[in-house]
C-alpha cells in the first residue's frame, strides 16, 4: 500500500528535508526526511523510505510537504489515525504528521506535483517577537511596497529563473513557470507569496532578495527580471501547500525566447 503523507515542520532546527551523508567523525545532519524514516521504522519496524514532494533548504519551514511512502508485505495493519498519531508520539514536537491517506499506486509525491506555494515572510520593525521570528525574518530599513509589487509583477511568466537559481540546483531545464508573485501588506507584516509549477534550488529566497532591492532603491522594478540581488534568509520562507490533480495551475505563459518549454 502506498500512503500519502502530509506535514509541517520549523525548518530552523533542521538541515533541510533530504537525508544526508554523515561529516567527518560520522556525526550525521538533522534532516526532517531522517527523522520520518526512523519514526516510520519504530513504528512498522522496518526501514521505509520516504519520498518527499520538494527539498526544503536547511531553515526553510513547512506548512503543506507532501511525502508518499510504501508500506511493504506483512507491515503491521494499523488504521491511517492510528499511523498518524503513532508517529507523531515518536517524532519530536518541531515536526507533525498533518494527515494520513491511501495513495494511488502510481502517484508519486515530487513527480505528480503541478505546482506548489511558498509564502515569505518579512516583518518590517526594529526587532522580532521571539515566537514570530521562528518563521519571519527582519527588515529593519525603509521600503518602498509599490515598487516591489511593480517588480513582482514583472517577474511573473515563463522564463530560464537560472540567475535566480543557488549552485546545487538539479539537473536539468532551468525554465520554470512562476504564475503569481504577490506582495501583501499586512500591518507591519509583508508576505510574499510565490506560486510556479517548480522552483530551483533557492529560487524564492533569491527572489525575495531581488523584491527587497528594489523596496530599497537598489534595483529598478523594470530591471528585476535580469538583475537578481542577494538571497534572502531561510527563516521567513516557509513551503505552504503542494498541488496536485484534480486542482489547476494557474497561468498559461509561453516559453521565454530561445528557452526550452518543457519544465522540471
Amino acid at each position: 500500500m502506498r500512503l500519502r503523507l502530509e506535514l509541517a515542520y520549523l525548518g530552523r532546527f533542521f538541515e533541510g528535508w533530504q537525508v544526508q551523508a554523515p561529516r567527518a567523525g560520522g556525526t550525521a545532519a538533522r534532516t526532517v526526511q531522517g527523522e520520518l524514516e526512523k519514526a516510520l521504522r519504530d513504528l512498522f519496524g522496518s526501514e521505509i523510505r520516504a519520498h518527499g514532494a520538494g527539498r526544503t533548504d536547511s531553515g526553510v519551514h513547512a506548512d503543506g510537504q507532501v511525502a508518499h511512502v510504501d508500506l511493504p508485505p506483512g507491515a503491521p495493519s494499523i488504521p491511517f489515525e492510528g499511523i498518524r498519531r503513532g508517529l507523531n508520539t515518536k517524532l519530536s514536537e518541531d515536526v507533525r504528521v498533518l494527515s494520513v491517506s491511501e495513495a494511488a499506486p502510481d502517484f508519486h509525491a515530487r513527480h505528480s506535483a503541478i505546482g506548489k506555494v511558498y509564502v515569505y515572510r518579512l516583518r518590517r520593525g526594529e526587532l522580532l517577537h521571539p515566537h514570530r521570528g521562528l518563521v519571519e525574518a527582519l527588515a529593519s530599513e525603509p521600503l518602498d511596497v509599490a515598487a516591489m509589487g511593480a517588480a513582482a509583477a514583472a517577474l511573473v511568466g515563463r522564463r530560464d529563473f537560472a540567475p535566480f537559481s543557488l549552485t546545487g540546483s538539479d539537473p536539468g531545464t532551468t525554465v520554470r513557470t512562476l504564475a503569481r508573485l504577490d506582495v501583501e501588506e499586512q500591518g507591519t507584516l509583508l508576505v510574499i507569496t510565490a506560486v510556479g509549477d517548480g522552483f530551483l534550488r533557492g529560487m524564492v529566497r533569491r527572489l525575495v532578495g531581488t523584491l527587497r532591492d528594489v523596496g530599497r532603491g537598489r534595483i529598478r522594478p523594470e530591471d528585476a527580471p535580469i538583475k537578481p540581488g542577494p538571497t534572502a534568509e531561510a527563516r521567513g520562507l516557509t513551503l505552504e501547500r503542494v498541488l496536485y490533480p484534480p486542482e489547476t495551475f494557474p497561468g498559461d505563459f509561453p516559453a521565454a525566447a530561445g528557452a526550452p518549454v518543457s519544465s522540471g
